[in-house]
């Protein structure tokens, strides 16, 4: 889920070129909800931690702002716009084949449970945009609205994003070696449980 915003982020943030004490208050306040996203975003832990280190780089940058949104939905955008920057720069110096790509490294988190380690591996497997729609929407709990602000596109394009995604990870999920639950159980949705 989001982190809560604090009302004085905004404040902090300009406040970041005249008070190295603001840029350390928003990074504790931040850097683990980044860090989530960015690896939500990109799918491997590495490329999460240079996601979320160009964030905060950008943060310490002076700027003129004037709040149009929550500072955490303004973080989700900015956080996002590094995850596809950063993602197209690899991309383009070490292009895979698929052999190479599907020998990449799931992206799997310590600790996590075999089905989690399993949708982790799905969600790898999505388009980026799909992926940016299912880890905003249902991992961060935000509404098609939000998602669609800070996917800079409308909410039925994030809607049709959604389906597709929610058609992929069934049917990936479905043939996953493991006995597990049948992706048709398996709801991603945060307002409608599956009996």
């Amino acid at each position: 889920m989001a982190e809560p915003a604090r009302a004085d982020d905004w404040q902090l943030l300009a406040e970041v070129g005249e008070r190295r004490a603001a840029m350390a208050t928003l990074f504790e306040r931040h850097r683990h909800y980044v860090y989530r996203l960015a690896w939500g975003f990109v799918g491997e832990p590495q490329l999460a931690e240079d996601v979320t280190q160009e964030v905060f780089l950008r943060l310490a940058r002076p700027r003129r702002l004037v709040p149009r949104a929550r500072f955490t939905t303004w973080l989700y955008k900015v956080t996002l716009n590094v995850a596809r920057e950063l993602r197209r720069r690899r991309d383009r110096e070490a292009p895979l084949d698929d052999e190479a790509a599907a020998r990449r490294p799931a992206p799997v988190a310590p600790g996590q449970d075999v089905v989690l380690t399993d949708l982790a591996r799905a969600l790898a497997a999505l388009p980026g945009r799909q992926r940016e729609a299912v880890v905003m929407r249902y991992l961060e709990g935000m509404s098609t609205r939000e998602t669609a602000q800070v996917m800079s596109c409308r909410e039925g394009t994030v809607k049709a994003h959604l389906h597709r995604a929610i058609g992929a990870l069934r049917q990936v999920l479905a043939g996953s070696p493991q006995p597990q639950p049948r992706a048709a159980e398996i709801s991603l949705n945060p307002q409608r449980r599956e009996p």
